[in-house]
């Protein structure tokens, strides 16, 4: 075995300087000759600031669907997606909807929730929690104060046990404004954790915020004529057909559900990694919306409705434009420039109208000319590009 297959990181790696651990990687894993600069980029000062033990950059290409038409403005959407077909396809949607209206959407309040898990509590003495809320809200306000300036704030509690474990399990409502909100509902939980065990006799088991973000939701709608749907040898009428036929078939079968939805999670994802979003969080709550009923289903349908199609959606979207790591880089910050600065709301019904045409796309090319076909006339595009 050669002498660099023997070599790892040293233990102390995360405590060495930036320059440090570049030389260390470098020694462990790299050839003399390989410069990591331009593998991990020049200057990772940045991802230092943003991340443990961080040695670089691994950059993903930032492109843009141009041309959508939501609630009667244009949006050019920025995507940081490493996926051929993805920024082609949700385009694509976008040019067929605009020229049908646009899409419509709505978003609620962004109101998230802090849970604190109790165990011990004896039966019945989580009934004297609701009782002072008063106390427990004065409690959570100490650590919202930054919040309750913005808008936001402490909204109401609920209280559950769990018959399974026993577990008592207090969720704190929290209006967070325009954040993602992770850090603020953490702090909100562990703050009022120390009340509630006063309160009901049991112990904190943990303190975190939940990803479900089911308050937190967004939708869009669009409509389009039957008759613009002919493609690939298919009427409109025949096109329409298969897409609601599929869109069923999504509905009731679990393997095709999931396939199905990340088609959307496509859109959403690459958008929420373009401006800094937390990409796990969000497919984390997509998910547990779409089996919320005890079985997986596809977040998104599409019906006939007289002579057009129309195709709706609806799921979790905790996304945030201030704090985090939103704007925290150039290109963060220059992908909500290019969306107008939107606020919390006004992001997650972009990435709902953008989930939707994304799945709109794929939808359309399988039920039609196959997905394979447009994948593939992209690749070439690719080849022909490199050679």
């Amino acid at each position: 075995m050669s002498d660099r297959a023997e070599k790892s990181l040293p233990d102390d790696f995360r405590k060495l300087s930036l320059e440090a651990r570049r030389a260390a990687l470098k020694s462990a894993y790299c050839e003399e000759d390989v410069d990591l600069g331009a593998v991990l980029g020049e200057d990772a000062s940045a991802a230092d600031r943003m991340v443990e033990s961080a040695v670089g950059f691994l950059p993903v290409p930032f492109g843009i669907a141009a041309g959508f038409l939501i609630d009667g403005r244009s949006y050019d959407i920025p995507l940081a997606v490493e996926e051929p077909s993805v920024i082609a396809a949700a385009s694509f949607a976008a040019l067929l909807v605009r020229g049908s209206g646009g899409f419509a959407t709505w978003a609620t309040e962004p109101i998230m929730s802090a849970q604190v898990f109790l165990e011990g509590v004896l039966p019945g003495r989580e009934l004297g929690i609701e009782a002072r809320e008063g106390e427990i809200r004065a409690e959570v306000d100490l650590a919202l104060a930054s919040m309750r300036r913005r808008g936001g704030g402490y909204r109401g509690l609920e209280v559950s046990r769990n018959e399974e474990t026993g577990l008592v399990r207090v969720d704190l409502r929290i209006d967070v404004r325009d954040a993602m909100g992770a850090n603020i509902l953490d702090g909100a939980a562990e703050r009022a954790a120390g009340l509630l065990e006063d309160i009901c006799g049991g112990r904190r088991l943990m303190c975190v915020l939940t990803n479900g973000a089911v308050e937190r939701r967004a939708g869009a709608r669009f409509e389009i004529p039957v008759r613009r749907l002919a493609r690939g040898g298919y009427s409109g009428e025949e096109a329409s057909r298969r897409i609601e036929s599929a869109s069923r078939a999504a509905e009731s079968d679990p393997t095709r559900a999931v396939t199905h939805n990340k088609g959307v999670m496509n859109g959403i994802s690459s958008l929420a990694l373009a401006t800094g979003n937390d990409t796990r969080a969000l497919e984390a709550g997509a998910h547990y919306w779409a089996a919320r009923e005890g079985r997986y289903r596809s977040l998104s349908s599409y019906r006939r409705v007289g002579d057009a199609l129309e195709g709706r959606i609806e799921l979790p979207l905790a996304l945030g434009t201030v704090g985090g790591s939103v704007a925290r880089l150039p290109a963060t910050a220059l992908a909500l420039r290019m969306l107008r600065d939107p606020d919390g709301p006004g992001l997650a019904r972009i990435a709902a109208a953008l989930g939707l045409a994304q799945n709109f796309a794929a939808l359309f090319a399988l039920v039609t000319e196959g997905i394979q076909a447009g994948h593939m006339r992209l690749h070439a595009r690719k080849r022909e590009a490199e050679a």
